[in-house]
């Protein structure tokens, strides 16, 4: 009896255990926390600390969706801490490249590291289109819309003259 409900209740505690999705787009890192997919973790208090400090770096909330995002400043270990202020805690370390920092993803990073320079090709210039080149249909059409449009706005001025000279 005893193990029966030992097991049911962990398998209830697991539920609220808190999972993280961290997202990497230079130079922002982001944070997904959640229960489960259904259920994110919307409002909880964060706490973002940079490597080797004590005070914060960054507070701040989650949003409904349960995403938080920071601007790391500098490469290391930086620590992220989440609470809901209903009991459920948790802290992350996340670590950030020097790469990551300057924008160069990891990958590439490695490859122009193992590559020696080689000088840029010049780039060629925007070809222009003369009007000659335009076909004569779009041109009619886009002198016959020219036409109507102003002819338009000048009746339409016209119109709201007449209108409030009889009022």
């Amino acid at each position: 009896m005893f193990i029966a409900v030992f097991f049911a209740t962990a398998l209830t505690a697991a539920a609220h255990s808190i999972n993280f999705e961290i997202t990497r787009h230079a130079p922002v890192v982001s944070v997904n926390a959640y229960f489960t997919r259904t259920s994110p973790l919307a409002g909880a208090s964060v706490l973002v600390y940079a490597p080797g400090q004590d005070q914060p770096y960054q507070t701040g909330r989650t949003d409904r969706q349960g995403f938080f995002a920071f601007i790391p400043s500098v490469a290391g270990d930086w620590v992220f801490e989440i609470d809901d202020e209903r009991g459920h805690r948790d802290r992350l370390e996340i670590s950030v490249t020097g790469g990551f920092i300057s924008g160069v993803p990891e990958e590439e990073a490695d490859i122009a590291d193992e590559q020696e320079e080689v000088p840029a090709e010049p780039v060629a210039e925007e070809e222009t289109v003369s009007p000659a080149a335009i076909p004569f249909f779009y041109r009619v059409v886009f002198g016959l819309a020219l036409i109507f449009g102003i002819t338009g706005i000048f009746y339409g001025i016209r119109a709201r003259q007449c209108a409030s000279k009889t009022e």
